[in-house]
């Protein structure tokens, strides 16, 4: 070599030896990304991010830092999306991030030092610490759990669906010097949704597999994670929030094995065709002497599974049927108007209330008659109503319904000992639904009710997972009204309010004569109080 050449090379700028790539799978992460990507400035020769389908300005954040984006919608699970986004990489080695987590400078440091003479068979962890709604939850004195995340390019990720991990293959391992703090959620409405989600794919993913749900775990898999979280983890040392992070996380793990053990023993389809059967079978019943006039007043949104039964079991004791609709994009409109239905649409959603105002200002009946499209009434309930109309319209009282739940295909409640009284029939020019967004009830205005004779089957939901997303959504919305009007809870407010949910419903409402799905019932409804709970202490934390 001459020595011009050699002055040449000498020259040039030094290039990393052990090119590093980072990988990111991402949907819908900006905020995210504005976060962590300035963090791997000086750090990262390449970023590659797949994207699942985002519909934010995910892609244009990713721009900003020069990452190549690349897209894939054939969801597999996290472990092949993960496989995927790794082979887009050219780097010697890899850092795995998700967008939510934030390299901090000494963890930075330590990467670059590891890079710069890397052992080729050492897969390296990263000590997290975890943080919700802006706090930390993990205790930097105490041990934090390291995840594999920097590791040569020749190992990978599992086939996973969820909770991925890179497979060793014999490697060495080692942890290296810092944190990456990791915003697992603003929200609690955020965390809790994502983390749903992930029991639902975690309790898919096992079923596929063949796996059982064992009613066992659904009981003791829970106080455990609470145990390892709070105690184990040392989030006691972190206070309020490091006490509802575990609360949160019990909750999740009930999530998963409770999703598992309803794929595996769910009765809801055999109740559902049970109850269609015989809404068809109904005696008729002759009203030629009735002295009232009876309008069915519905609020809808993609019922065409369920609105025929409903129907069946009502339509020839109505003079008239309001339906609302919210937004369908399934055969609800045509159902309704195959049974003379009239059709209304609000999709300026204001809660359950005032849709149920509205609802009912279509009506011209001298009674109304409330119901869901997941309701039936029986004969008995049937013949009650009729009786009602015999006499005169009735302003000094109104007409409760004994409604009986259905969950997940079975009565966990016997009828004998308990069911939800609903005032459902009442005098239209006298009486309205409150304002409420959820858990809406009648405006009885000091009026007695009267429980009819009969009962009124509730198919509740037709799977655990819809029940719970459902339940989450109630919270939320339950929990922004009573911010609003400046309701406040403590901590100890919290607890208490939760734990009573569970003795109201497995003791005092009896589901524990219901068996593996009164016990899932009550520790369901436990959560529902503690999540619209913590959300509004939230709330009321954040305010300015």
């Amino acid at each position: 070599m001459s020595i011009i050449s050699r002055i040449y090379l000498q020259c040039l700028p030094m290039q990393n030896q052990y090119p590093l790539s980072v990988v990111m799978i991402v949907k819908n992460e900006a905020k995210n990304l504005a976060i962590s990507l300035p963090a791997l400035d000086g750090l990262a020769d390449e970023i590659i991010i797949l994207d699942s389908g985002s519909t934010d300005n995910s892609h244009e954040i990713a721009e900003q830092y020069r990452a190549k984006w690349h897209v894939n919608t054939d969801w597999q699970g996290f472990g092949k999306q993960r496989q995927l986004d790794q082979s887009y990489a050219t780097g010697d080695w890899i850092l795995a991030l998700d967008a939510d987590e934030e390299i901090t400078d000494e963890l930075k440091q330590s990467i670059l030092a590891v890079i710069k003479n890397p052992p080729n068979d050492t897969v390296y962890g990263i000590k997290r610490i975890d943080c919700i709604f802006g706090h930390e939850i993990d205790n930097r004195l105490w041990a934090v759990k390291a995840h594999w995340r920097l590791y040569p390019k020749k190992y990978n990720y599992d086939n996973n669906l969820v909770h991925e991990s890179v497979v060793l293959n014999g490697a060495s391992t080692a942890t290296l010097d810092g944190f990456m703090r990791h915003h697992t959620a603003d929200t609690p409405l955020f965390w809790l949704t994502k983390r749903l989600e992930y029991a639902k794919a975690w309790a898919d993913d096992r079923h596929r597999q063949g796996k059982k749900g064992k009613f066992s775990k659904v009981i003791l898999n829970p106080f455990w994670a609470f145990f390892k979280q709070y105690f184990v983890d040392g989030r006691f040392l972190q206070c309020r929030y490091g006490l509802i992070y575990s609360l949160m996380f019990t909750q999740y793990t009930f999530n998963k094995y409770a999703i598992l053990y309803d794929l595996t023993h769910n009765q809801a389809e055999q109740a559902f065709l049970q109850t269609v059967e015989f809404a068809k079978n109904l005696t008729p019943i002759d009203l030629t002497d009735k002295k009232s006039t009876l309008s069915l007043v519905m609020i809808c949104k993609n019922e065409s599974k369920h609105l025929k039964a409903c129907l069946d079991a009502v339509h020839d004791l109505v003079d008239e049927i309001i339906v609302l609709d919210s937004g369908s994009t399934d055969d609800t409109r045509k159902i309704a108007e195959s049974f003379g239905a009239k059709w209304h649409v609000n999709t300026n959603w204001q809660g359950f209330g005032k849709q149920r105002q509205l609802a009912q200002s279509y009506a011209t009946g001298d009674y109304v008659l409330v119901l869901d499209a997941d309701e039936r009434l029986d004969q008995e309930l049937r013949q009650s109503i009729a009786d009602v109309l015999r006499e005169p319209v009735q302003t000094d009282k109104v007409f409760a319904i004994a409604r009986v739940n259905t969950f997940c295909g079975v009565e966990v409640q016997p009828r004998s000992w308990y069911t939800d009284k609903l005032a459902r029939l009442y005098a239209r020019t006298h009486f309205k639904y409150s304002d409420l967004e959820v858990h809406e009830s009648l405006d009885q205005q000091g009026v007695p009710s009267v429980v009819l004779k009969g009962y009124l089957p509730h198919i509740t939901n037709d799977n655990l997972h819809h029940f719970l997303v459902k339940n989450i959504r109630y919270s939320h919305d339950w929990a922004k009204e009573k911010h609003v009007k400046g309701k406040t809870v403590s901590m100890a407010g919290l607890l208490a309010r939760s734990w009573y949910s569970f003795v109201r419903e497995y003791v005092i409402r009896a589901d524990f004569m219901g068996g593996a799905y009164g016990y899932i019932l009550a520790v369901a409804s436990l959560g529902y109080t503690l999540d619209k709970y913590i959300m509004l202490w939230q709330m009321n934390r954040n305010k300015p």
